[in-house]
């Protein structure tokens, strides 16, 4: 993990954050690490994802239900979380109200200083706060809501309602957005069960290890980002976290090395652009499809040269040790120079020679590099050239 974070904190920008997420096992051996490479003054907080209701080990009478999601940002002083968007569903204006939308809230508060009677003029039902509670408002501001119509008595209710309805207006929320708590996550919603049936809508039955819905990305990358930023997963996986942030209007990078990406991954961000309603962030934005992605593989470099070893026989060996003597491909912990190098190598078997053949090769030269792309001993066409550096150049 060390060198991963280390790599990923040169990738941040001053407003970046990155999440990280583990189970209980690893969370106190990650908050360390992490510690060490961004700075203790610049952890975030821990957003606790509930995975599942019970757990199949009873033996020791405790049952963990949750994972960890670290945040930190590489300059705390320099971020600012959005939150996650209220939810203004309940807000109407059924009686045609001027001020617009809104919905009934509470009158009464635990302290304050105004206490005195509230009577409906149409019922004659006379109203006080509840006990050891006070009015939010004085009598003259009373007056002030009546007229206005943020306070409207009742023609009919209920012998145990109150005879009055104190609006509170979605013109008067100051934020869309409440901060994001650490408990957020720690609904039904955010289990494994509801990522793996997900998955199973998407591509059938497909077993991921450490599944996340996508209503879990959903939560993080609206609280964390804005529409426009850029959205780094280096372990894409299904491609949950791409998903989402297509959904949600975000730039984004993935990155896997599994073969399965074209069949997962790719696939999935195909049925996003074309409005797939299986994902759980589709209902939460009501997505209806468009945009489009780009999908690249590195240039891998010697795979022809490993195929190769594998068909090799005796004297191909030989050939091919000779051959690596003087190759881009082998690793600088080699010494070819040491005595008697060629007659131990000539003495293992052929399985033992394909071994060693494959020990040396330098699996860092196995893709090449940006700075080796005009390199004429790599064949590469002009068109994936032009690419590459149009990528990187818009990344950087």
């Amino acid at each position: 993990m060390k060198n991963r974070l280390e790599i990923a904190r040169k990738l941040l920008r001053t407003d970046g954050l990155i999440v990280v997420q583990c189970d209980d096992n690893e969370q106190a051996y990650l908050k360390v690490l992490m510690d060490g490479i961004f700075g203790r003054d610049n952890f975030v907080g821990d957003l606790i994802r509930k995975t599942k209701s019970t757990t199949n080990d009873a033996k020791t009478g405790f049952n963990i239900q949750h994972e960890n999601t670290l945040i930190y940002a590489l300059k705390k002083s320099e971020i600012h979380l959005v939150g996650k968007k209220k939810s203004f569903d309940k807000y109407r204006n059924l009686d045609n109200d001027p001020n617009g939308a809104w919905v009934s809230d509470n009158p009464s508060a635990r302290s304050g200083d105004y206490y005195f009677p509230i009577k409906n003029p149409y019922t004659g039902k006379v109203d006080y706060p509840p006990e050891n509670s006070h009015w939010r408002f004085s009598e003259r501001r009373l007056a002030d809501y009546i007229k206005s119509g943020k306070i409207k008595f009742r023609e009919n209710h209920a012998k145990n309602q109150r005879g009055f309805i104190f609006k509170r207006y979605k013109s008067e929320v100051r934020s869309e957005y409440n901060l994001l708590g650490s408990l957020e996550g720690a609904e039904n919603k955010y289990m494994n069960q509801v990522a793996t049936k997900e998955r199973n809508r998407l591509f059938g039955e497909v077993k991921f290890d450490y599944p996340k819905p996508e209503v879990f990305l959903f939560l993080l990358i609206e609280a964390t980002t804005n529409p426009g930023d850029l959205v780094l997963d280096y372990h894409l996986g299904s491609g949950t976290t791409c998903a989402v942030a297509h959904k949600t209007g975000r730039r984004y990078i993935g990155i896997e090395q599994m073969d399965y990406i074209e069949s997962i991954a790719v696939r999935r961000l195909k049925m996003v652009i074309n409005g797939e309603q299986e994902g759980g962030a589709s209902k939460e934005i009501s997505w209806s499809g468009g945009g489009s992605f780009i999908y690249t593989e590195l240039a891998e470099s010697m795979p022809s040269f490993l195929e190769r070893v594998s068909n090799a026989d005796e004297d191909a060996c030989t050939f091919l040790w000779n051959e690596l003597k003087k190759s881009p491909y082998t690793s600088y912990r080699v010494d070819f120079n040491k005595e008697d190098a060629d007659l131990e190598f000539e003495q293992l078997t052929l399985e033992d020679k394909k071994q060693i053949l494959f020990n040396i090769i330098d699996k860092n030269m196995y893709y090449i590099p940006l700075s080796e792309i005009d390199n004429e001993d790599f064949v590469i066409s002009e068109g994936d050239k032009a690419m590459s550096k149009m990528f990187y150049s818009r990344i950087a």
